[in-house]
């Protein structure tokens, strides 16, 4: 499998998307983010239950929380626009992971986007060490990664 598999999401801007002067909504920006990473891990091959769990089950489930996120734009996106957007993660420490999202239209990087989540385990909070298919998916994107930081 090549990086470009699961590491650039393609996204047309739809008209539920934007606000009433036919650019996006910022809040879409964070959405689309995690969105790209949830599809890049799914398109990697580990099972979105093993990231996203049934918390019903409750017994040794790490959960995921944002603890910061942002935005930033450089060019209006508007209905209609074709969107490619490249994920770049990145391991800050062993119970923290960074998502960079870059927003190209027509081969110019229109925004970014940056998310980062903690390693949680659910029922005491206590922040634990990522889970193994998850650094996996951290490492493989960045030793194979030939998509620079734009």
């Amino acid at each position: 499998m090549k990086p470009s598999d699961w590491l650039i999401v393609k996204r047309k801007v739809r008209f539920g998307d934007c606000d009433s002067a036919g650019v996006i909504h910022f809040h879409n920006l964070l959405r689309w983010s995690h969105e790209s990473w949830e599809d890049s891990i799914e398109t990697y091959g580990i099972p979105y239950q093993d990231i996203f769990p049934d918390l019903s089950q409750r017994k040794n489930q790490i959960i995921f929380p944002i603890v910061n996120c942002e935005a930033n734009f450089f060019s209006p996106i508007k209905i209609g626009d074709l969107l490619k957007i490249k994920i770049l993660p990145k391991k800050i420490n062993n119970h923290l992971f960074q998502v960079n999202t870059f927003f190209i239209k027509n081969q110019i990087k229109v925004a970014e986007g940056k998310i980062i989540h903690c390693s949680l385990d659910f029922d005491s909070r206590n922040k634990v060490q990522l889970p193994d298919k998850l650094e996996r998916w951290i490492e493989a994107s960045n030793i194979s990664n030939n998509l620079k930081e734009c």
